[in-house]
């Protein structure tokens, strides 16, 4: 087997991959909250929180959206605090709970959109309503799953032409 085709069967390999993870990542994710069901919300308060650390030598401030809010599913209350489903947060060890942003701008933003004594509509889940969130994630997740899958085809027909000769993959 000559490089080209190891090559384009790489290439197949990350093609693969790409488009498995797009199916078990972002799409089983959002097949999930497609499940969750809708209620009304009373914003109890909102606010942000700040939070200062040191990044490669660099000190910089993240901002946390901070919205607490009261619901009821089949008559009984719930109380949550989470603005955004689990897959649009990626927090490190150390740092506070919840989404961060870089600009106090985009977090003010998000808090002055759930203003105190307002009404908002929550995604709960229905096996178990205490867990909800604020921001529907459909989008993020269809779009982050067009992407993989996209790059996932580019990949594997640019290995399936190397594997076959059809494309040239070698630096020949």
């Amino acid at each position: 087997m000559g490089k080209q085709q190891v090559i384009g069967l790489v290439l197949i390999l990350v093609a693969a991959g790409l488009l498995g993870g797009a199916v078990l990542g972002p799409f089983s994710t959002y097949q999930e909250v497609q499940g969750y069901e809708t209620a009304e919300a009373t914003i109890i308060s909102s606010g942000m929180e700040s939070a200062t650390e040191q990044e490669d030598g660099e000190t910089e401030t993240e901002y946390y959206p901070r919205v607490e809010y009261e619901y009821s599913v089949d008559g009984t209350s719930y109380t949550d605090n989470r603005v955004f489903h689990a897959s649009q947060i990626e927090n490190e060890p150390g740092e506070l709970r919840g989404k961060e942003f870089d600009s106090q701008g985009d977090a003010r933003d998000i808090v002055d959109s759930y203003p105190d004594g307002d009404t908002a509509s929550v995604f709960y889940d229905p096996a178990d309503p205490d867990v909800s969130y604020l921001q529907d994630p459909s989008t993020d997740l269809l779009v982050t799953t067009a992407i993989m899958g996209l790059m996932g085809l580019v990949f594997g027909g640019i290995g399936i032409g190397g594997t076959l000769g059809l494309v040239s993959l070698n630096e020949d």
